[in-house]
């Protein structure tokens, strides 16, 4: 697959919002994401993953990377001058993807979230020019708000790759991933944890949100459409019903997109100036 087309096909939200910026930012951010989305396919593979993983971050610190989405992401990373901690964060959090997944309790999952998506929103906000500490701070706690609707959202997706994303201390069960498979479970009370977990993203939404006033003007709208697209995921599951949640998985459908892109546009420029300053 073209780098260029990991987000179109992957992150139809994100390459919504995409689609506000310039062409240049638009293109290194879809690096960015490519960059992340092949090594995730990688540890989402039920065979070999590890050893994939393990050569793909091998060829990625090679001087001379073979595969190609490594190529590219290390040109925006010396454009952008991305910290290697954040790349390092994120390579720990992929190969804790290809052990046991276990996660006891909300500092976990926040702690998981930052490896596997607060690193990217830290990334991003390099691309973005914007490399204040604040910034940088409210920029991962977008991406823990996005990983958390993630895992909110993909409960079954995740049961069938073995992995229960979900916190042991807010489960009233021992469930395994099997269970959930086999739908030996009571769907009612896991639905009330999926609620929960959607109900501790807002608070890093709108922490996350608080950092678009340091974001360059043109940047500004795009990232908070994406924002508010994300999040009308984990809104969309908050309202739905537990039977409906298990039929399929929750995504935006066109009209929902064009109404939480207007809304956005409306809130954004006419009632909170805040975002603007």
């Amino acid at each position: 697959m073209k780098i260029e087309n990991y987000i179109r096909f992957y992150g139809k939200s994100f390459y919504w919002a995409g689609k506000f910026l310039e062409k240049e930012v638009f293109e290194d951010c879809s690096t960015l994401y490519a960059f992340c989305r092949v090594i995730d396919n990688l540890v989402d593979k039920k065979s070999n993953s590890k050893t994939n993983v393990k050569k793909f971050i091998k060829d990625y610190q090679s001087q001379n990377s073979k595969i190609q989405v490594n190529k590219e992401f290390k040109k925006i990373e010396t454009k952008y001058q991305i910290p290697k901690k954040y790349i390092n964060d994120l390579f720990y959090g992929i190969n804790l993807d290809t052990k046991t997944v276990k996660i006891k309790s909300t500092k976990e999952i926040i702690k998981y979230s930052y490896y596997v998506a607060g690193t990217v929103g830290a990334m991003m906000s390099y691309i973005f020019q914007t490399s204040k500490p604040q910034a940088i701070k409210h920029a991962i706690n977008l991406g823990i708000a996005m990983q958390l609707t993630n895992i909110s959202r993909d409960v079954l997706k995740d049961a069938y790759l073995n992995r229960i994303y979900l916190p042991e201390n807010m489960l009233n069960e021992e469930i395994t991933a099997n269970d959930i498979i086999k739908k030996k479970f009571n769907k009612k009370n896991l639905f009330l944890v999926i609620k929960k977990i959607i109900f501790l993203s807002e608070k890093y939404y709108d922490n996350g949100n608080i950092g678009i006033k340091y974001l360059p003007k043109k940047v500004k709208f795009p990232i908070f459409l994406a924002s508010s697209l994300y999040r009308g995921i984990g809104k969309k599951i908050f309202s739905s019903s537990y039977n409906r949640y298990f039929l399929d998985r929750t995504y935006l459908n066109f009209m929902e997109k064009i109404i939480i892109t207007f809304k956005s546009f409306y809130f954004f420029f006419i009632v909170n100036n805040s975002y603007k300053n």
